[in-house]
């Protein structure tokens, strides 16, 4: 039988150091461990005052007694089935000395299982909070492992790690970390305190690699983390892990050339590292050095260990090529090894999707269903084969509810799995519940793509016949003739504000666009957003409405802010070379153009595009254009 799970509750602090009781309450959520697993973070919220019911929620920091906890558990705020309370209050010693006073009890009855009362002082401060904590578990009987390069931290260095780790946690109320950006400034000035150290260089090189390897980046906050981690780079020359996840983030940014650079320079450093190997593949491979990037790949395979991150690696190299057995094969080579590898297994799962290959995405799907503590991307990978794989029904709604639920066990606020939830829940015919789970994506991430889209489906949930008339006119506002757009955009408006749904705006920008009208377009579009900021649509039309007005810059920014919500979808990269190719950088739009074709060779938009760019001189085209555009807006508009 499983123990009940153990809770951390963010430590008392004076208020001139908050936020550091949450940030030494996160080092205990993710490196301690129990008879019964992990330990989980209490992120209890301070309730406001009956006269300030808008101010901003707080976390709360507060060493809580057996009493406090259980009048929290009665009226429903702290978590349930819990077996274990960890509490404790911390004064940092900024004077030179301070304290650090830790309680274990049991939720159920209050007994005190351990406590560990200890002083901290300055230039030990690391040392000092790593032995009470291991004293502390050791009774409990459980580990705290991982901490240990804390143990050469002094004080200054130590506040900026637990600062650090504050911003790093997950924020419910935002849907994802506090402040990324800022936990890695906090590093950075760690490592400057301590350039000898290896935690903060470890912790600093881990977020940037997890950034870098998500599925949408913001360019504005992969530029400031770049320089986050050149800063880093000043104070500790000789670290590979900050060169590694510098040359992801350049990757990311478009700077392959850069990126190739830095890790010629890492694999001079450590030639028995493989990590640099792949990563200079995938900068090779970004240049279009297909040839270049497999034999770095095989040179790496032959100087370290062959990690799987030079096979993931040689299936993207592969699937350039058009090597799709060749990468399938690259990828279940991994997972033969490390089952449920998320990098693997997500871009196996992908290759599934666009190749259409059912008996390989329901083979993923049933892997994914059988796992317990796989890492959440690869249920969130499942979630698409599923829907793709299966008919709609019961059945396949059970099996999407149940992946969205260990992504959810591990990331309550993931606002995807919150969405494919509800609509699983909607499925089985449990409205209530999956009316509860749009509720929640509306509180935790109401500016994802996901709570746009579940602006639709509650609408649908709501009034069904208004969802079907919205869908509708939405359609016709796409395919109706040019002499209908006038009734057709009359429609949609009326819609959109009889029920307040950024999808009738939406239509009525579509209509308006067709009908060359760019500024009722616009207008209608900046209704939608302000509706639904989230919304990819609406945010890939108003860049096609802006390019058409000349407004290149605008239309850049709009493609960039569909890439963050949605990812390098064909469609959003479609618009982002058009717009890049507006804004007068064209070899960016090449690149990029290309980028879609191989993805869908169909897009007559693009291969229009890239076709024109190579007439000369490249900036003519688009000079006419705007000459054009500008005189048809003037006539109409006047």
């Amino acid at each position: 039988m499983v123990p009940p799970p153990t809770v951390v509750i963010p430590f008392s602090v004076p208020s001139e150091g908050r936020g550091l009781g949450i940030g030494l309450a996160a080092l205990v959520h993710v490196f301690a461990r129990t008879a019964g697993g992990g330990v989980a973070l209490a992120q209890l919220q301070a309730r406001q005052p009956d006269d300030r019911p808008d101010r901003p929620s707080a976390p709360v920091e507060a060493f809580l007694s057996p009493a406090a906890w259980r009048e929290v558990s009665g009226r429903g705020d702290g978590p349930t089935g819990v077996g274990v309370v960890v509490t404790g209050a911390f004064e940092p010693p900024i004077d030179g000395e301070g304290t650090i006073q830790l309680l274990a009890f049991d939720a159920r009855d209050g007994r005190t299982c351990a406590k560990m009362d200890a002083p901290v002082d300055g230039e030990h401060a690391g040392a000092r909070l790593v032995d009470a904590f291991e004293q502390l578990w050791s009774s409990l009987g459980g580990e705290l492992a991982g901490l240990q390069g804390l143990r050469e931290l002094a004080w200054d260095a130590l506040e900026s790690v637990l600062r650090a780790e504050r911003c790093a946690l997950h924020d419910p109320l935002r849907g994802g970390p506090h402040d990324r950006l800022a936990a890695m400034m906090h590093l950075g000035r760690a490592i400057g305190d301590a350039p000898g150290a290896r935690y903060p260089v470890e912790r600093l090189s881990a977020i940037a690699l997890e950034m870098a390897s998500g599925p949408a980046l913001d360019p504005k906050l992969a530029a400031a983390s770049v320089r986050a981690l050149e800063g880093a780079l000043a104070d500790a020359s000789n670290s590979v892990e900050l060169l590694e996840a510098l040359a992801a983030l350049m990757l990311r940014s478009g700077q392959p050339r850069e990126a190739e650079r830095r890790m010629n320079v890492a694999i001079a450093m450590a030639p028995t590292r493989s990590r640099p190997y792949a990563l200079l593949g995938q900068a090779l491979r970004a240049q279009g050095n297909l040839e270049g990037a497999l034999a770095v790949l095989q040179a790496g395979r032959a100087a370290s260990k062959g990690d799987s991150v030079l096979f993931i690696e040689q299936g993207m190299v592969l699937a350039a090529r058009g090597d799709i057995e060749g990468a399938a094969a690259a990828w279940r080579e991994v997972l033969a090894r490390e089952p449920y590898n998320p990098a693997a297994f997500a871009r196996l799962a992908a290759l599934a999707l666009q190749s259409h290959d059912m008996s390989t995405a329901q083979a993923l799907v049933d892997s994914a269903l059988a796992a317990r503590d796989a890492h959440p991307d690869v249920f969130r990978s499942a979630v698409p084969l599923a829907l793709s794989s299966e008919s709609e029904g019961l059945a396949r709604a059970s099996r999407i509810k149940r992946l969205c639920e260990r992504v959810l066990d591990r990331l309550p606020s993931d606002a995807p799995s919150l969405l494919n939830m509800s609509r699983a829940l909607l499925a089985l015919g449990q409205r209530v519940d999956a009316r509860t789970r749009l509720d929640q994506l509306e509180r935790v991430a109401p500016k994802s793509a996901a709570a746009a889209d579940g602006q639709v489906q509650r609408l649908a949930l709501d009034d069904p016949r208004a969802h079907i008339e919205l869908q509708s006119v939405l359609r016709a506002a796409n395919e109706a003739a040019v002499p209908n757009l006038a009734d057709v955009a009359a429609r949609a408006r009326h819609l959109a504000m009889a029920h307040n749904a950024w999808l009738g705006w939406l239509a009525v920008a579509v209509a308006e666009r067709r009908r060359s009208r760019w500024a009722a377009a616009r207008s209608a579009l900046d209704a939608a957003l302000e509706l639904a900021p989230g919304a990819t649509l609406a945010r890939l039309e108003m860049a096609r409405v802006l390019v058409a007005m000349g407004d290149a810059k605008s239309a850049l920014s709009q493609a960039e802010s569909a890439m963050v919500l949605e990812g390098p979808s064909p469609p959003v990269l479609s618009v982002l070379a058009q717009s890049l190719a507006a804004a007068g950088r064209f070899s960016e739009a090449r690149e990029v153009g290309h980028r879609v074709l191989s993805m869908k060779p169909d897009d007559a938009e693009v291969r229009d595009m890239l076709q024109k760019l190579q007439q000369g001189p490249p900036f003519a085209w688009v000079r006419n254009l705007w000459g054009r555009l500008r005189a048809l807006v003037q006539r109409r508009e006047n």
